[in-house]
């Protein structure tokens, strides 16, 4: 078995921090989202980081810095912007052709936190596609997400990708396994649907294949936006305060994420994301998001993301 952690995406949605920045590669309960995932898929499984040409550099300094020893391979795609990237599904699709990948296959979206044990979901795989799936509760909610309907809670009756009229409030979560002997499938799918990983689902139902679902309710973060960032920075993250931080006069509430090299003075911070590198005086500061090499002296902001080097007075 391998594993695929997709991590192509030019991740639009959360510019300015993401411009010169993977969105995998953001920081999240202290370390990067992407640490997250590789430390809870088994040090037998070889890893498959599928990326473009614009971040090969960031990933492959990441994995000399947090896992020289592991098994890990940087697969590059001749992509560099968001008109002529792959897609999910057919990014997952050339990493097999060119890796002749003839194994099962763990496939993951690597913007996602996931707070269940790979290892359980691991052992309700049967030789049959699995889903991990989390009900989110709300059917609104659900529209973002492909949606699964399930009348046994084992398996997959139906599966809507996106739909504007949910039957279901339970969601796939961006973490699949799918067997050798399905991998043609893929390929054969992804020819006209690049970007529809939960497309392949609704087109393997058309082909009766069982398709089996692993629900679990530990937390679950889709990091696909600026809320969604915040969101699971809030649920996640303790208040820390990084040793090599300065920090005089300034009080800290809710959830607060310091890098190293930072200085604050006379503050106030709720709910904030401090990169590294960044001073920040005599500001009250609360729900943002601050990139690194910033210096901001004298202002209020809320639901802010400041681009890094900036210069605010």
């Amino acid at each position: 078995m391998k594993a695929i952690i997709l991590a192509g995406g030019f991740a639009t949605r959360l510019w300015p921090l993401t411009e010169k920045r993977a969105k995998p590669l953001l920081i999240l309960k202290n370390k990067p989202l992407i640490s997250h995932i590789t430390e809870n898929i088994p040090e037998s499984i070889e890893i498959i980081i599928s990326t473009n040409q614009i971040f090969e550099k960031d990933f492959l300094q990441w994995k000399e810095k947090n896992f020289p020893k592991r098994k890990i391979t940087i697969f590059i795609e001749d992509s560099n912007s968001d008109k002529t990237k792959k897609g999910a599904l057919g990014a997952v699709s050339l990493v097999i052709q060119e890796m002749q990948i003839k194994d099962d296959l763990i496939i993951i979206a690597g913007d996602n936190y996931f707070g269940f044990d790979f290892k359980d979901f691991l052992k309700s795989y049967h030789q049959n596609p699995l889903l991990a799936v989390f009900d989110i509760k709300d059917l609104k909610k659900a529209r973002q997400f492909g949606v699964v309907i399930s009348s046994d809670q084992k398996t997959i009756t139906a599966f809507q990708e996106k739909p504007l009229h949910p039957k279901s409030t339970l969601v796939s979560t961006g973490a699949y396994i799918f067997p050798q002997k399905n991998l043609t499938d893929i390929i054969y799918y992804s020819q006209k649907y690049h970007d529809d990983l939960g497309g392949i689902f609704e087109y393997l139902k058309t082909k009766n294949t069982t398709i089996n679902i692993f629900s679990f309710q530990e937390p679950w973060f889709d990091i696909g936006s600026f809320s969604g960032y915040l969101e699971a920075h809030k649920s996640l993250q303790a208040n820390n305060q990084n040793k090599k931080a300065t920090v005089k006069n300034t009080k800290l509430s809710g959830a607060i994420s310091l890098a190293s090299d930072c200085v604050l003075e006379n503050c106030l911070l709720d709910n904030v994301i401090v990169f590294p590198k960044t001073k920040i005086k005599n500001c009250e500061i609360r729900n943002c998001i601050i990139d690194q090499n910033c210096l901001i002296d004298g202002v209020d902001l809320s639901y802010k993301i400041i681009r890094e080097n900036s210069f605010i007075k």
